[in-house]
């Protein structure tokens, strides 16, 4: 971003707000230097550009995407994160955690190492994205229960075995930011213990764990849980099952899949009431190669494991109709959770800013408008488009119908 900047005339979805209010932003050096009110004039050598009245929000942050790295060999691991930095900027997302299958011993040791390497080091390097940059890694399995995998293939489900897992978490270099994991497995205390002293999240998922082992793994250092209500024990008036027990767990922060094939709108409005500024957003997206033209219907990908999955139009789906992911962003996310009254249009962008940036431990930086943050923001139209997306200052994406506004900011 140019020199000094001041961003006037901004609708700001300031997700630590009460509500979107209309002010400006000082821009300097790639972050963000002050927020002032409306109608502040720039002081002398900083350059005024309005949006004309536009939102302005926090980069997005998706801590469950797998992109196409998943259906990629080892060795494309850098092709696939560029490639997907760039898609997942063109809707909003600043920041991801690229997310791993439940892979056998040796392939899930060599992927790791190669994404870690394709990082970098976790928070080094961020200007030669060419989008949305890594925050690190997201483990979903392979230390999950067999009986709820949903799409994660069986062969590499198993125990957490220590010896195993220091060598991943060395390959790793530090670059493992969650795990995924069910409790109830062999080894999972041992598992939470390790997590815990290398500050890693510990997610439950994948799980039909019961409320003894809800509260042993809470105990030992829980925090989250994946993907509430899928792969996981199902709901029951007498009795809670895995889905019911997380949600009414206090300590637990959630996320959801709000693409309206993996849970029912109903069900989102129950879990955004219970948990509030709790619940996180995430897509769990399936992304085809670059290149690949796939039309909403009747496409078809291979998978680990399976022959293929394909396309119902809304999700990525196994031979036998069992869900596999999504083909959500978090830009219709949050559109779908206002137009089914999910949550106001504040309160979903929070979900997927400041949120997901306080469960990682990153909120000074990112997520949020506050000062000193970087300057990772989304400009958006008045019905939820994404029109521009900056990461660090730089214009990374923007659409054609963008205000001249966002040309001016170009460039850093």
């Amino acid at each position: 971003m140019p020199g000094r900047v001041l961003l006037t005339d901004a609708l700001l979805l300031d997700p630590e707000a009460d509500a979107p209010a209309r002010g400006s932003l000082l821009l300097e050096g790639g972050r963000i230097a002050a927020r002032l009110p409306a109608g502040t004039v720039a002081p002398e050598g900083v350059r005024s550009l309005s949006v004309a009245g536009l939102p302005v929000s926090p980069g997005l942050l998706d801590l469950h995407d797998h992109g196409d790295l998943v259906l990629r060999p080892a060795a494309d691991a850098v092709l696939a994160m560029r490639q997907g930095s760039a898609s997942k900027a063109r809707h909003g997302v600043t920041g991801f955690l690229p997310t791993t299958l439940a892979w056998p011993g040796p392939e899930l040791l060599e992927r790791v190492g190669e994404i870690a390497q394709a990082i970098g080091g976790v928070g080094t390097a961020e200007a030669s994205w060419p989008g949305a940059v890594p925050l690190g890694i997201h483990l979903e399995g392979p230390w999950i229960r067999a009986e709820a995998a949903g799409a994660q293939p069986a062969r590499g489900i198993r125990p957490y075995d220590a010896v195993e897992g220091q060598a991943l978490f060395e390959r790793a270099a530090g670059a493992v930011r969650m795990v995924t994991l069910a409790p109830e497995i062999p080894g999972a205390e041992a598992l939470l213990r390790e997590l815990a002293r290398r500050g890693v999240v510990s997610a439950i998922g994948h799980t039909l764990a019961g409320p003894e082992d809800v509260e042993r793994a809470v105990g030992e250092g829980a925090r989250h849980v994946t993907h509430l209500f899928n792969a996981m024990g199902p709901l029951h008036q007498r009795g809670p099952g895995a889905a019911a027990g997380l949600l009414a767990e206090e300590r637990l922060s959630c996320d959801v899949i709000a693409d309206g094939a993996h849970v029912h709108p109903a069900w989102l409005r129950i879990a955004a009431r219970v948990k509030g500024e709790q619940l996180l957003l995430i897509t769990d997206r399936i992304e085809p190669p670059a290149g690949m033209a796939v039309p909403l219907e009747d496409a078809s990908l291979a998978w680990p494991g399976t022959a293929s999955i394909h396309s119902d139009g809304i999700a990525w789906r196994l031979p036998d109709g069992r869900l596999a992911g999504s083909r959500l962003t978090l830009a219709e996310a949050i559109r779908n959770c206002v137009r089914w009254r999910v949550m106001t249009r504040l309160e979903a962008v929070r979900a997927c800013t400041l949120a997901p940036a306080r469960l990682l431990g990153i909120e000074a930086r990112r997520g949020t408008l506050r000062p000193g943050a970087r300057a990772d923001l989304v400009l958006w139209s008045d019905a939820g488009e994404v029109l521009a997306t900056w990461v660090g200052g730089r214009l990374v994406a923007s659409a054609p119908v963008a205000p001249a506004a966002v040309t001016a900011l170009a460039g850093g």
